[in-house]
């Protein structure tokens, strides 16, 4: 009687090119790095739009839809398993596949009162209100949705 080999639970994030991980649960393409990594300036949520257009205009990586992320995106990265480091070398809960040095603190597209923007925390894994005109160690991960037409991989 022979055993099956065991299977791998396919992997929820793949590296894309040399600047994006795809996540195949969410169908999205993150860049591997966040905004205060790319740019190395701390922004607010206003700024981090400004960067992103930017960013869609120069076509970066080939796509032109790049954007911040819903806050119930940003909260999926959060994994308490998973383990990185932040710009200050403190542990962040995220996949270890995005590169370390980053902010712990994540923009996302979310606001409320037409001034306060929404914030994860990838120590906590909280989110919080701050003002959008606020750098405040500002940064965010930017991320574009796979088109239906386009393969995971």
């Amino acid at each position: 009687m022979s055993e099956n080999p065991e299977v791998k639970p396919e992997a929820r994030f793949v590296e894309g090119d040399s600047d994006t991980v795809i996540d195949c649960a969410k169908r999205l393409v993150w860049l591997k790095q966040d905004t205060w990594q790319i740019s190395g300036k701390w922004r607010s949520q206003l700024q981090v739009r400004e960067f992103a257009e930017t960013l869609n205009r120069k076509r970066f990586a080939g796509f032109s839809n790049w954007r911040l992320p819903t806050t119930n995106e940003a909260k999926s990265l959060f994994d308490k398993n998973m383990k990185n480091s932040d710009s200050s070398g403190k542990t962040i809960f995220l996949s270890d596949i995005f590169a370390s040095g980053c902010s712990s603190l994540c923009w996302t597209s979310d606001i409320r009162h037409k001034v306060q923007g929404t914030r994860l925390s990838f120590i906590k894994g909280v989110t919080m209100y701050d003002d959008i005109y606020r750098i405040s160690k500002g940064a965010s991960r930017l991320v574009r949705d796979i088109d239906k037409n386009e393969d995971l991989v």
